[in-house]
């Protein structure tokens, strides 16, 4: 069981660098009930950069240009400032509204951000034992409990945390562990250079090509030939650095039928060709 206490923190930054990429500033764990708690955003210039935050229990309100949302335990959202939101505790309200919050700015956010957007994912839900918040809720016991950051250990966290986020946001049922793709998936990390592909892995989990196809992508986010690629492909880029061998055999010891299919992939998820891709790795 996931504990933690309310308190807020700063961050002093020893980072010295120009242009900081990413910069944690303060969060904390907050607790408002029957007070004025409202913030429009539009004009908080001063305050900057950017926020999220995660309701841990109770729900408030979230408003940004013309949508409304209540924000309930396991949901959150990400602000930029300045921009048209809202967020707040709608007055006299019985409910109160727990929260953890993390305020932090840095050239490298912009990217998740436009990711987000690209994905419409203005609010999210997150699992309280998913990566992202379990990070968030340790650094959070770390900095109230006194234990400063080491230099870079901020923008280190944010990383991390950012990727962690998007991670959960764009499959969301990730934590809905279906025992036939587990089993596909395993079976592929193992099989992968003598696999014939997708349709032998759902013939032996006896189930059809398409619902298999329809499972993984919902709890992977990704198709299973791609997955199975992704695994031939990452074996042979080794092979490729770490051998003599011709492209040719390098391609069927990792499951591609011959050559010329093995280039075609590879240009397919690497850019570059095999002989392109070991002429310039080795020159490096």
């Amino acid at each position: 069981m996931i504990t933690y206490k309310k308190g807020v923190f700063g961050v002093l930054n020893t980072d010295d660098m120009d242009r900081q990429p990413l910069v944690l500033l303060d969060g904390g764990i907050e607790k408002r009930y029957r007070e004025k708690y409202d913030f429009s955003n539009n004009h908080r210039e001063t305050y900057g950069g950017y926020l999220f935050q995660y309701t841990l229990s109770g729900s408030g309100w979230f408003e940004r240009k013309d949508k409304k949302w209540e924000i309930k335990k396991g949901m959150g959202f990400i602000i930029k400032f300045p921009e048209r939101s809202r967020y707040y505790l709608e007055h006299n309200s019985d409910t109160h509204w727990e929260f953890i919050y993390l305020h932090f700015d840095g050239e490298a956010v912009e990217p998740f951000i436009k990711k987000l957007e690209a994905l419409n994912q203005q609010v999210f839900s997150l699992d309280l034992n998913s990566q992202p918040i379990r990070q968030a809720l340790r650094l959070h016991h770390q900095l109230t409990e006194g234990i400063h950051l080491k230099k870079y250990e901020g923008g280190e966290f944010l990383y991390g945390f950012l990727c962690g986020l998007l991670r959960e946001v764009e499959n969301p049922a990730s934590d809905k562990k279906n025992t036939m793709v587990q089993k596909a998936a395993f079976i592929m990390k193992e099989e992968y250079s003598s696999l014939s592909g997708v349709e032998e892995i759902a013939l032996r989990l006896n189930v059809s090509p398409e619902h298999l196809s329809r499972c993984f992508h919902e709890e992977w986010g990704i198709a299973p030939v791609h997955f199975l690629n992704r695994l031939r492909i990452q074996s042979a880029m080794n092979e490729l650095l770490d051998s003599d061998d011709t492209i040719e055999i390098i391609a069927r010891r990792n499951g591609f039928s011959g050559g010329n299919y093995f280039c075609k992939v590879f240009m397919k998820y690497v850019g570059l060709s095999p002989g392109e891709y070991r002429k310039k790795r080795m020159l490096q």
